[in-house]
């Protein structure tokens, strides 16, 4: 029974989204959406992102507005048309927080929260029938019915719950067919019907036109000569809870890994063109790099390439028996305080390696004070032990083989790139294949495909 009834909701879920036009939103959903179409300029005041944080969902008995913040496009917390995020506190410490489109007024996020135990309905009541409809009521409210028309439910989302704990329903967006997997509606709510949280994560710029994608014989062929997998050092589950490093062949975020389905250029993890792959240079591979002069940037502050050549002097200096294990990570250094909250400091990120390859997630910090020059880390960092004899390895031809034995299916998807901040305009949508198959990396010294590490 629950089995059927799991497929009943998610076909109609598909179907409620798509065609229910009810609770008096056909009017103002629709503004919603002209008013983004638009692109006006203008930024709703804080009065008026209250005013449509209210009628989305409206503020409970007891709620008082403490503040507001406007965030820019792309600012710390990524939001890609910018936001007005309310928060609202009640004597008894529960929170609600609103996060408000800041043009057309629409509805992004939701978070209510508490610290005091819901009353719950009796265990004969159908708990997650309940929490479904609440779920595709709030929906149809909230969210245009041009965007409901574009939605599916994820199964893997769709999961069952019990007791007091909360239900969360994902639909994925989709278009020309096409599914875009980065853009996602997902809403969470209590057993008893109470809506907890929700978010919607929506592109709105322009889409490749799927008319003009390439053949897939032309894109299979792209994907399997042109595809160029990292040999580095991955830690690897080994199914018992316990896991170790393996010398594989996998694809790091820059790797050229997918095609672009009109043009037929290489994309990267990122959903750039990829670029001619260089090798990784250790410190100790590196010239010497001098000390900057403090003082040398503007109004007595160091650049951020002073900065970066502050710290690579310094471990170049201090740390020469470990400098052919270390290597300058591509993320640029960033302003973010010291662990104990002093400002003034910056952050260098380095990667530890072992045999000139670098290893998975094994990273430090050097922390530069902007103004003095002054140099701080925990001098007590290693590279993680990594056991490795075996002078075997396979080439890459021979790992793309076994990979490509594996994933034998063609998959086309739109994809979004990730968001540089060095660029003034946001990167657009791309439509991408890619080769699908069973998920897993080649094992650099036998060549075998090894399956969800």
């Amino acid at each position: 029974m629950k089995k059927s009834r799991k497929r009943f909701w998610n076909r109609m879920s598909i179907f409620l989204l798509s065609s229910i036009l009810v609770i008096g939103i056909t009017e103002d959903g629709g503004a919603l959406v002209q008013a983004a179409e638009q692109k006006s300029k203008k930024i709703l005041s804080e009065q008026e992102a209250i005013e449509f944080a209210n009628k989305w969902m409206p503020i409970p008995p007891g709620y008082e507005y403490r503040w507001g913040e406007y965030v820019e496009p792309y600012g710390a917390l990524r939001t890609p048309n910018g936001a007005w995020f309310l928060h609202l506190f009640h004597a008894d410490e529960s929170s609600i927080m609103y996060k408000i489109h800041p043009v057309s007024g629409q509805l992004e996020g939701y978070a209510y929260h508490t610290n005091k135990s819901e009353t719950t309905r009796p265990a004969t009541t159908n708990r997650e029938e309940i929490a479904r409809e609440a779920a595709l009521q709030f929906l149809t409210k909230v969210i245009p019915s041009e965007e409901r028309a574009k939605l599916t439910a994820r199964k893997e989302d769709m999961y069952e719950s019990s007791g007091s704990e909360p239900y969360f329903l994902g639909f994925q967006r989709v278009e020309n067919g096409f599914p875009l997997k980065q853009n996602l509606i997902g809403v969470t709510v209590g057993g008893d019907g109470k809506i907890l949280k929700f978010y919607r994560l929506w592109y709105e710029g322009e889409l490749p036109d799927a008319s003009q994608v390439i053949s897939e014989k032309e894109a299979r062929e792209l994907l399997e000569q042109k595809t160029e997998p990292t040999m580095y050092y991955k830690n690897i589950s080994s199914g018992d809870g316990q896991s170790k490093y393996m010398l594989v062949y996998d694809y790091l975020r820059t790797d050229p890994q997918l095609v672009d389905a009109i043009s037929g250029e290489m994309i990267d993890g990122e959903g750039v063109l990829a670029k001619p792959k260089q090798p990784i240079k250790s410190l100790k591979e590196m010239p010497p790099v001098s000390s900057p002069k403090v003082g040398s940037g503007t109004d007595g502050v160091f650049t951020r390439e002073q900065i970066e050549a502050s710290a690579i002097h310094f471990l170049q200096t201090t740390r020469r028996d470990q400098l052919a294990d270390i290597y300058l990570l591509d993320s640029r250094p960033s302003y973010g305080g010291m662990p104990d909250g002093k400002l003034g400091w910056w952050k260098v990120f380095f990667g530890w390696m072992k045999n000139g390859l670098q290893i998975e997630n094994a990273k430090f910090i050097v922390y530069v004070n902007s103004r003095t020059g002054e140099i701080s880390w925990d001098d007590k960092q290693h590279p993680p032990v990594i056991i490795d004899n075996i002078m075997q390895r396979v080439d890459m031809a021979f790992a793309k083989k076994t990979e490509q034995a594996v994933k034998k299916s063609l998959y086309l998807d739109y994809f979004l790139p990730v968001y540089d901040e060095d660029e003034d305009e946001e990167r657009k949508a791309r439509l991408v294949y890619r080769l699908s198959g069973d998920s897993g990396v080649v094992d650099a010294h036998t060549g075998k495909w090894i399956s969800n590490p």
